[in-house]
């Protein structure tokens, strides 16, 4: 006769009791099955050629990294159809590197590619779709295309307004962008009146500054000196230096992440900011700035 086992912690006392038990567990396995599917579903997990090519992109190996993509590219296009949702992280990563290498023109149908997929699996306002053509109109406005740009900027704006409000510190980036593509052209009035409503939202935040606050009190820098005010812009690119300074990647090879910048455009605001330096009678401290910047663009040995 074989001897029976009890498992030690599961000894029910009476049949109602090990009904009870019986209920708990099948409830968890349930739930186990309702969490493996919705991680299945909702966090799937990176495809392996574009973990690849975000490799090599981080490694600065550009022209690799976009021959990987290509042809995926492609293949997506050609079994699947020119506007399939999973073509949009591909062209995006693709866009990317694009943008990296000053290929504006490359990336560009790229990111409009995105858009248009995006636009239609999610509808015109999605918070995805406008982020999209933010990231457009900085490759048109790269390109000196400043009408086109400018419309996408002002619809984004418009989208975060409403969704946020007017005065909430989330329009900050729309603000920034703007006033970045008016400086651009010259219309420093225009780049004034966006930059300093970003940095009175900056300003007016409780608590930890918005990563975007630097570029506001950047921009606003940038347009104080085109108006002939550099002794006003002087604080301001300082602020703005040491925002930004905290928010660069651990290395220099590292693409930046959302919110941080990028080293070589860290060194541009050094060169930008001592230019205004000069301008204000600091060439002490421009030449500071200009030592900085060639520091961290001189290659490592």
């Amino acid at each position: 006769m074989t001897e029976e086992r009890s498992v030690p912690w599961f000894q029910p006392k009476s049949t109602k009791q090990y009904v009870t038990y019986m209920a708990v567990l099948a409830g968890l396995m349930v739930a186990s099955v309702g969490v493996m599917i919705y991680m299945g579903t909702r966090a799937p997990s990176v495809p392996p050629v574009i973990q690849k090519s975000r490799n090599l992109f981080e490694e600065r190996k550009y022209d690799e990294a976009a021959a990987l993509l290509v042809p995926v590219i492609a293949e997506i296009e050609k079994t699947r159809g020119p506007e399939d949702s999973s073509l949009v992280k591909h062209a995006d990563l693709l866009a990317q590197i694009y943008e990296a290498q000053g290929r504006h023109a490359d990336a560009e149908p790229l990111w409009r590619r995105s858009l248009l997929i995006r636009s239609k699996h999610l509808g015109s306002d999605h918070p995805e779709v406008i982020g999209s053509g933010d990231k457009l109109a900085m490759s048109l406005l790269a390109q000196k295309k400043y009408a086109d740009a400018e419309a996408l900027l002002l619809k984004s704006l418009a989208h975060r307004e409403k969704a946020f409000g007017a005065d909430d510190s989330r329009i900050m980036p729309s603000l920034n962008r703007l006033a970045e593509l008016y400086v651009a052209q010259g219309k420093f009035a225009e780049a004034e009146t966006h930059a300093k409503r970003a940095v009175q939202l900056g300003r007016a935040t409780i608590g930890l500054q918005p990563p975007s606050f630097g570029d506001s009190q950047r921009w606003l820098g940038a347009a104080l000196a085109g108006l002939g005010k550099p002794e006003d812009a002087v604080p301001l690119y300082a602020n703005a230096l040491a925002a930004k300074a905290k928010q660069l990647p651990e290395a220099a090879h590292i693409p930046p992440k959302p919110g941080q910048i990028a080293h070589a455009d860290f060194a541009d605001l050094c060169r930008e900011a001592a230019a205004v330096y000069r301008k204000a009678g600091k060439e002490k401290d421009a030449k500071e700035l200009e030592a900085k910047a060639q520091l961290i663009l001189k290659p490592k040995e």
